[in-house]
């Protein structure tokens, strides 16, 4: 952690040399998350729309794996679908699980770009 505002507000925290902007499900109403290195925690993201995987697919021609800040805690995840039923996306620095569910197996190796309209950082255990 490098930085932050307070439970539910803007975070930077450092993942493989790469400064990210999150919101924080760290800190606690009463106290924030000190900077320093964090133990449990990882990273989940929310679109307000679900994913289209075919337009996904064609969106990222380049086979990108990078997340490419937008404003705030929102960014355009360039990645590959490495499982399915959870949807896991490599984006690089981070894997993380898609909210939109998929069944199809063709999916696997793709390289996608989802819209990432909140990165979250929380503890290991929250659902």
């Amino acid at each position: 952690m490098e930085h932050t505002e307070g439970l539910g507000r803007l975070a930077q925290v450092w993942v493989d040399g790469e400064l990210l902007r999150v919101c924080d499900n760290l800190s606690s109403d009463r106290r924030r998350c000190p900077p320093g290195l964090l133990d449990a925690c990882r990273f989940v993201y929310t679109c307000e729309a679900g994913t289209d995987w075919s337009a996904a697919r064609r969106m990222n021609p380049g086979r990108k794996q990078q997340l490419e800040p937008l404003q705030r805690w929102s960014y355009v995840g360039y990645g590959r679908v490495v499982a399915i039923m959870p949807v896991l996306v490599d984006f690089g620095s981070l894997v993380m699980e898609d909210g939109t569910w998929t069944t199809d197996e063709s999916l696997i190796g793709q390289y996608v770009a989802v819209q990432i309209d909140r990165l979250d950082i929380t503890r290991e255990n929250n659902e």
